[in-house]
């Protein structure tokens, strides 16, 4: 304490001793500069006593990879069946994001058209991204609900989109569902990432950067749905700063319970899908 009251003073420029007597340190300062000394240390004192504040490190609920190989089962397995027809049907009609018959009532194609992509390149690009951004979800809320909410999300902004979009709008793509994902860890990282004491300014630092993301990666190409990609980022935002608070509370079970019900949830939504 003594070493740093004298780099105080130095640095402020006024005179002090740094001395040691019976082992302690002690700082003598001429007795004109005395009351000064004491106001610029009484200051460094109270600058120092607040809390800096800074990142948080989150609590690792899931492995994350689990998730990670089921989506792309699944995304792998629906290209499969829909290019060979499975069943005799054509499931880029049954199954796309129409924006007449989501409106009309058939819901469910909000979820199928997630699991749709128009070529290779399109379900690479989801392949790796909604790799990339579930992994972390599934690290941060668990497998179950991480992933129900990236799944969410999805759904969330084809039915949006739907309804603000004109009656002849179709779309297909799990893209929807990756920046969900974006959303969501951008709002659970603002939410929770961050010390109270943290500097307002440097907790919005994560939905700047989500921001430009989406920016960057969901404006381009002259066939991209600008409308699902924004409609799901905020779904993911909006279920980030409502939802998340609830990963700690969360035991094993209804994580698996959760993990469990979407993958029903995608097959149910494909049995409806298919029977109509």
């Amino acid at each position: 304490m003594a070493r740093e009251i004298a780099l105080v003073l130095e640095a402020r420029a006024l005179p002090g001793r740094l001395e040691r007597h019976d082992h302690k340190w002690f700082v003598f300062v001429p007795l004109q500069h005395l009351d000064a000394a004491r106001s610029e240390v009484s200051a460094w004192a109270r600058e120092n006593s607040r809390p800096a504040g800074g990142e948080r490190r989150l609590r690792v609920l899931g492995r994350g990879w689990p998730g990670v190989c089921v989506w792309l089962f699944t995304l792998l397995a629906v290209s499969i069946f829909s290019t060979r027809h499975l069943f005799g049907a054509d499931w880029y009609a049954l199954g796309s994001a129409d924006a007449a018959a989501i409106v009309g009532g058939e819901y469910w194609r909000s979820l199928t058209a997630l699991m749709l992509h128009a070529d290779a390149v399109h379900l690479i690009g989801n392949l790796t991204f909604g790799s990339f951004f579930g992994y972390y979800a599934g690290r941060c809320l668990g497998e179950g609900f991480g992933w129900s909410l990236v799944l969410l999300g999805g759904v969330l902004g084809n039915l949006v989109n739907a309804w603000v979009q004109s009656p002849l709008h179709r779309s297909v793509g799990a893209s929807t569902a990756v920046f969900a994902a974006l959303g969501l860890l951008a709002a659970y990282r603002w939410r929770h990432g961050f010390d109270a004491h943290t500097p307002w300014r440097v907790r919005l630092a994560p939905l700047y950067a989500a921001l430009a993301l989406l920016a960057f990666t969901g404006t381009a190409g002259e066939t991209t749905d600008l409308g699902a990609h924004l409609f799901g980022f905020l779904a993911g935002l909006g279920l980030g700063l409502t939802a998340t608070r609830f990963a700690e509370r969360l035991g094993r079970r209804t994580q698996w319970v959760l993990a469990s019900a979407c993958m029903a949830a995608c097959v149910g939504a494909w049995w409806l899908a298919l029977r109509a």
